[in-house]
């Protein structure tokens, strides 16, 4: 089940900004890969590490409230991942990718569903998400990667630890990439800012 997670997910990364980002994104369509906002904000053309190639995106939806981004490539690059939803105690794995571009998966329990306020990605404030509170710690790099149930479908997108990471983290709800999906159009979002 995970290996075939796996051929739908890709590092991401951009040098636009004062630092380097690295992330993880995953297709949700042909063409059409998620990841966190904070990942990609401020790279005009995030970078796809797919197979032992590159492949260049655009990032054509943006949402720094719900941390999340939608990357669009010019060639198809495989069969996307279902999503759907879940309840508290399952058990779901995260496919994600580390700081070092090394392929990660992690086993971690859904503790329960949450509305999650507070300050978006540019810590200005923000009228929430919906996501899922996690057991079991993420890292550097994982951020924008699925979180996939037993049957490989995608319930939500991975974006922080708790502060100072004690075995707790957070992912957006897959409900969020639906609603920010209705905002894809055919060109490139704006410029964003870095963060």
């Amino acid at each position: 089940m995970l290996a075939a997670t796996r051929a739908a997910v890709h590092p991401v990364r951009g040098l636009d900004c004062l630092k380097a980002q690295v992330g993880t994104a995953f297709l949700i369509a042909p063409d059409l890969l998620a990841t966190s906002a904070h990942v990609v904000a401020g790279i005009e053309v995030p970078i796809l590490r797919v197979g032992t190639g590159e492949v260049s995106s655009r990032v054509v939806a943006f949402d720094p409230v719900s941390d999340l981004a939608i990357l669009r490539t010019v060639e198809e690059l495989g069969e996307p991942l279902a999503m759907g939803e879940v309840t508290a105690g399952t058990a779901v794995a995260l496919v994600a990718y580390d700081g070092d571009g090394m392929p990660v998966e992690r086993h971690l329990t859904v503790r329960q569903a949450v509305r999650a306020t507070g300050e978006d990605i540019y810590g200005e404030p923000g009228s929430g998400r919906d996501a899922l509170l996690l057991d079991g710690s993420v890292e550097y790099g994982n951020s924008g990667g699925p979180i996939v149930d037993g049957a490989g479908t995608v319930v939500g997108v991975v974006f922080a630890n708790t502060r100072g990471g004690a075995g707790t983290s957070f992912a957006v709800q897959v409900g969020e990439v639906r609603a920010l999906l209705d905002e894809v159009g055919s060109s490139p979002v704006p410029p964003t800012d870095c963060r």
